[in-house]
């Protein structure tokens, strides 16, 4: 079929990018003075009657104010709609063939926390129905969420039900949902593949009316496949959708260009950033979203594969460190076969296009089995530049032999600390001896100054705990000649209940402003030295003076050792 769209404007522009498939022939406008535009030939709309035999449909696109306008102009034409026109969004649906069944099935949410609240919100927003839910959580039987009684899993069926995990850890209730011979999208999902329904994902983005004043390509490159395969194309701590799951049959490739990424890169192109949480990437702090827009920037396109690749999908760790779980965990048996299974799949799809390796966003890399079956295959030939996220516990002159054997590639190291003495260290990171943290320290910050490793940073989850020391941390890099200590502010990721956080926290109840406390620290004048970033701590957080970024882990990085990946 032959089409027309029926307005120059932004919602025409991101409709033709999503549907680029189409034989769009005209773009029709009603005092328009360009001949083409975005390669499409123009007319004005009174031309209609001399071209209408060469269009089979005409498709409506504008923001909703305006659509009547353009429904009226064509029916004074003598054209209906569904048999001459549509609107554009007529077409979304027809983008929702591989999404979630769920009809007939009761809806189990599992989990209160944070993510069940992204979720509450979303559906809000989007108005989807999940007011007839059940809230389940382990450690909140009893209490309420959203009206709702949260119940335990031992009161539920599987039969019939459809679970949508809402929970930042949530491999052991994966683990426990395919125990009991449950599907991975037929039976359960999780919140962030939920909430990536195409449909209503453009709908949220091609609508959005707010336009910031910087570019952001990050999710045109960017990949991230964290616990259980799941994949996504931006920091998790930043955006709320997921692509999907590398371990259930999906490859990265299939992933990497499906609509819903298709439809994240757009939220980038088109400068809405619909999908990023703005209360926690700091490019958003002191930006406008009210800038004007210009129809003639081009958008840009996803790359082949993705170019920039963090990994974290074993959570074997050395340290049980009280944010984070109640004992050691070390993967075995079948669950370690499962985990370098998805390494192999990583070494076989990711890494023969990826340029930039980060690993690992979860557990603790120098101990997994599953991420040293990455930085030890072959295929690490490929890579260029190679970041370690690490505790620094087993970090020493051994294990930095034993890596430059694999690679060749520029080296990067952040470690997580948060503390600055042996007390705090060692009851906040719990099986940790701050004394050999400092030992191996001390190793790395002379790789640093060698120029073995390309850039050095120690990282510190702001705390009750630990935030007193905050200044010393400082004090502590500084000496040691590192490029950067940054600081964040501590996440509930379903470890606390709602009253243990506020206990803990540093931040008030808007998760933005620090509390008086806090706010004597970060008056100190180390906390001004050029080395602090603070991170999400948003209290006296200069803006990101910038207005193109291509990535932002590469920008991160960048923005303190210059030339980093040229």
């Amino acid at each position: 079929m032959k089409y027309a769209i029926y307005g120059i404007n932004r919602v025409a522009k991101d409709f033709i990018y999503i549907f680029e498939d189409l034989d769009i022939i005209y773009l029709l406008d009603d005092g328009c003075n360009t001949d083409r535009i975005w390669g499409i030939k123009v007319k004005k709309i009174n031309e209609l009657s001399e071209i209408k035999k060469e269009i089979d449909k005409i498709i409506i696109c504008d923001f909703y104010k305006n659509k009547n306008v353009k429904k009226e102009q064509l029916e004074r034409f003598g054209l209906s709609y569904g048999n001459d026109f549509l609107f554009e969004e007529d077409l979304f649906k027809d983008l929702d063939e591989n999404y979630f069944d769920i009809n007939g099935k009761k809806i189990v949410i599992w989990g209160t926390g944070q993510r069940a609240e992204i979720l509450y919100n979303w559906a809000n927003e989007t108005k989807v129905d999940l007011t007839r839910v059940t809230y389940i959580d382990t450690y909140k039987a009893g209490q309420g969420f959203k009206g709702h009684k949260i119940l335990s899993p031992s009161d539920i069926h599987f039969d019939n039900t459809f679970f949508i995990v809402a929970v930042a850890r949530d491999q052991e209730i994966i683990e426990l949902l395919e125990n009991n011979d449950l599907k991975w999208g037929k039976d359960f999902c999780t919140s962030a593949e939920f909430m990536s329904r195409p449909s209503l994902m453009l709908k949220q983005t091609i609508f959005d009316t707010k336009c910031y004043d910087f570019k952001c390509h990050t999710m045109l490159n960017h990949a991230e496949i964290i616990g259980g395969g799941n994949m996504i194309c931006c920091c998790s701590t930043y955006i709320t959708n997921a692509l999907g799951r590398v371990s259930d049959g999906d490859s990265v490739r299939t992933m990497w260009q499906s609509m819903q990424h298709k439809i994240m890169c757009l939220s980038n192109e088109n400068r809405t950033y619909s999908f990023c949480r703005k209360n926690m990437c700091p490019f958003f702090i002191g930006k406008k979203d009210d800038c004007q827009y210009d129809l003639n920037t081009d958008y840009q396109r996803m790359t082949k594969s993705p170019t920039t690749v963090a990994v974290g999908h074993d959570e074997t760790c050395n340290l049980f460190c009280i944010t984070c779980r109640d004992d050691i965990c070390v993967e075995k048996g079948k669950k370690l076969e499962k985990k370098i299974g998805l390494s192999d799949a990583i070494n076989k799809e990711v890494l023969p296009g990826c340029e930039f390796l980060i690993m690992a966003g979860d557990g603790e890399v120098f101990l997994s089995k599953a991420y040293e079956r990455i930085y030890t295959s072959d295929a690490m030939k490929n890579i260029k530049n190679l970041r370690f996220l690490t505790n620094g516990m087993l970090f020493n002159e051994r294990k930095w032999n034993e890596i430059r054997k694999f690679t060749d590639a520029k080296i990067m190291m952040t470690v997580s600390i948060d503390a600055a003495t042996k007390e705090s260290y060692e009851s906040i990171r719990r099986g940790g001896n701050f004394d050999v943290l400092q030992k191996n320290m001390e190793y790395a910050a002379q790789l640093r100054k060698k120029g073995d490793l390309s850039y050095l940073r120690f990282n510190f989850v702001v705390q009750k705990m630990n935030y007193k020391e905050m200044p010393q941390f400082v004090k502590w890099g500084m000496g040691l000649g590192i490029d950067e200590v940054f600081f964040t502010k501590i996440l509930n990721w379903g470890t606390y209940t709602t009253e243990e956080f506020k206990e803990i926290s540093m931040m008030e109840e808007d998760g933005i402003t620090p509390k008086p406390e806090l706010e004597e620290i970060l008056k100190n004048p180390i906390m001004d030295e050029s080395i602090v970033d603070l991170g999400t701590i948003r209290f006296n957080h200069c803006p990101v003076n910038i207005e193109e970024v291509d990535n932002y882990y590469r920008w991160e990085l960048q923005r303190k050792v210059g030339e980093l990946f040229d």
